[in-house]
């Protein structure tokens, strides 16, 4: 498991490295591991580092309302925590010369996902292609969709390998 001594270290190597950032935005989903795999070569190709970052969603009437489950929040915060150390350990190795930081915010997924992107200036953001379907899609939106049109970013979408 990647240990915080570990992190420092490698954060004070890749600090005076000047190196460049890519966002790997991920969800709960199956796409999870599709996501964090096609980040990983980027991120070794590039000589990138890499934040991940997932969004607990906060309906905006609820946001505006004050009135947010701190239990349901940290439930979701603890599973996408370990969610985001399964992947760093798999994708990740300590001593590979790529800092890897897990980060986790609450909001609206799409918003939040650029926002950050600008503030920690990624190159890169990857994140999957969640489908909903055509209807779903045509109402609402992907988040996906949102971030590649409002970003000025650079967006890697990534499907499923048995996806055409």
């Amino acid at each position: 498991m990647y240990n915080k001594k570990d992190q420092e270290q490698e954060e004070e190597k890749t600090k005076e490295q000047g190196k460049i950032w890519i966002l790997v935005a991920i969800d709960n989903s199956d796409y999870a591991t599709s996501v964090a795999e096609e980040a990983a070569k980027v991120a070794f190709e590039k000589k990138a580092n890499v934040v991940f970052l997932s969004v607990v969603p906060i309906p905006s009437f609820v946001a505006s309302e004050g009135e947010v489950d701190s239990e349901y929040l940290s439930e979701e915060e603890e599973e996408f925590q370990k969610l985001h150390n399964t992947l760093i350990d798999s994708y990740f190795k300590p001593n590979s010369g790529i800092l890897v930081e897990s980060k986790i915010l609450h909001g609206d997924p799409a918003d939040k996902i650029v926002k950050y992107a600008d503030q920690i200036d990624a190159e890169l953001i990857v994140m999957g292609n969640k489908g909903r379907g055509k209807l779903a899609s045509m109402l609402l939106g992907s988040v996906s969709e949102h971030v590649a049109h409002h970003s000025t970013r650079s967006v890697l979408i990534v499907k499923k390998k048995n996806q055409k």
